[in-house]
């Protein structure tokens, strides 16, 4: 089995071991109907609305670091400095919504996200600044089994990072470099955006038809030009006229329309590929030919979308910002939590039902459930309560000598 993987690695097949040396893709795909860069593909409409909804949603997503205790269960809200960066303004440029929304730009479009990590202090134990430098302008280098991030300042001028100075979020890839979604994907976005350029040059010409003016006779080279200045309009320009032809001279369309290119469809096929490549349910960034699945299903749509998207998102990004941003020492003393359930959120008749079994099972205190709304606690209501109305058979047995020997005496 080792030797057809080596032989299958040769030839391409299977993903090889990254080996010393530049780690960014050198192979791209060539055979694509137009030519895709970040910046093209962000002109297609289904693009930058799958992008700017990860983006948007994990950005608008709390993000809370726990101490736990010894048994590793959370236990109280963390007084940390880099919690207090992450949560309101990372660096002076950015708040915490513009700067989750620059690094999901990143992280969704090229597979990667880099973030330039700024120490002071004793040993340069304390974080003061998080800055994002755009993947496009880092390189990541191998040597020696060390990883070096070379970023591109000038045409003529770059700048090397150590591996601790820099927080590196990736996507899955060959464990140095993640995967660039827009660049495994070049074929269906460049037919997008092919799409787009047709039927906008349909538009601008009027939707006219190409064609020829088809003779009986044999006109000179004067007469041809005499009728395509004449005829002109026929093919190009936005304005309408009525053309006179000669008698024996018939107008024949040579172009295909959109119908025949079957454009509508393969603008349809593109949108669900496109969402399908960033694992984006396509009614959710406004696909109107699902809109009956609007409705009840809609809650199913984006419980699935939270489950299979998002939360491997949300997990990434935990699990990078506790090992990238906290020494190796507190590992086991934090945890880090981007807070979800907002985009979960039932119905108020549903929570309060929810809220309900939770009190009166004992799963959650009225403070824990005002706290959940946004509310200000009350006096007394951490106790956590439990309804007696419910027992075993034996219990209640034990309870009837009693309760009868209190009715003999009244």
């Amino acid at each position: 089995m080792a030797i057809m993987q080596t032989v299958a690695a040769w030839f391409g097949y299977a993903p090889r071991d990254p080996v010393d040396g530049n780690q960014n893709a050198t192979r791209t795909v060539t055979k694509t109907a137009k030519p895709v860069t970040f910046d093209s593909a962000m002109t297609v409409t289904a693009v930058f609305a799958s992008i700017r909804l990860l983006a948007e949603t994990i950005a608008s997503m709390p993000i809370e670091m726990y101490v736990k205790d010894k048994n590793g269960l959370l236990d109280s809200k963390a007084n940390h400095d880099i919690i207090k960066l992450l949560r309101y303004k990372p660096n002076k440029r950015q708040n915490r919504i513009e700067f989750m929304e620059q690094l999901m730009l990143n992280l969704v479009s090229d597979g990667n996200a880099y973030t330039r990590i700024t120490r002071v202090g004793d040993k340069n134990s304390r974080i003061i600044s998080l800055d994002i430098i755009n993947s496009s302008n880092m390189t990541v280098i191998l040597k020696n089994d060390d990883v070096i991030y070379r970023q591109q300042i000038t045409s003529a001028v770059t700048r090397d990072f150590k591996e601790e100075d820099i927080w590196h979020v990736k996507l899955f890839g060959n464990g140095i470099k993640g995967l660039s979604p827009l660049q495994h994907a070049a074929k269906a976005v460049g037919v997008a955006d092919a799409s787009d350029d047709k039927i906008t040059s349909l538009m601008k010409n009027g939707a006219k038809p190409t064609g020829a003016l088809m003779t009986k006779g044999s006109p000179n080279a004067d007469q041809r030009d005499a009728l395509r200045k004449e005829m002109g309009d026929l093919t190009s320009g936005d304005e309408t006229f009525m053309p006179v032809l000669p008698l024996d001279m018939k107008f024949q369309a040579i172009s295909l329309t959109p119908s025949d290119i079957e454009l509508l469809a393969t603008r349809r096929f593109s949108l669900e590929e496109i969402a399908r490549m960033f694992g984006v349910p396509s009614i959710l960034i406004n696909d109107s030919t699902q809109s009956t699945n609007w409705g009840s299903g809609i809650a199913s749509i984006i419980e699935a979308f939270h489950k299979f998207n998002l939360r491997p998102y949300l997990e990434r990004l935990e699990l990078s910002m506790l090992t990238s941003l906290v020494p190796r020492k507190d590992w086991d003393k934090y945890q880090f939590e981007i807070d979800a359930d907002a985009i979960l959120r039932s119905s108020r008749k549903e929570r309060v039902e929810m809220y309900n079994t939770e009190i009166s099972t004992g799963q959650r205190t009225p403070n824990e459930i005002r706290r959940a709304e946004g509310w200000k606690e009350k006096d007394g209501g951490d106790e956590l309560y439990m309804q007696l109305g419910f027992a075993p058979m034996k219990a209640i047995a034990k309870q009837q000598p009693n309760q009868q020997k209190v009715t003999r005496d009244e």
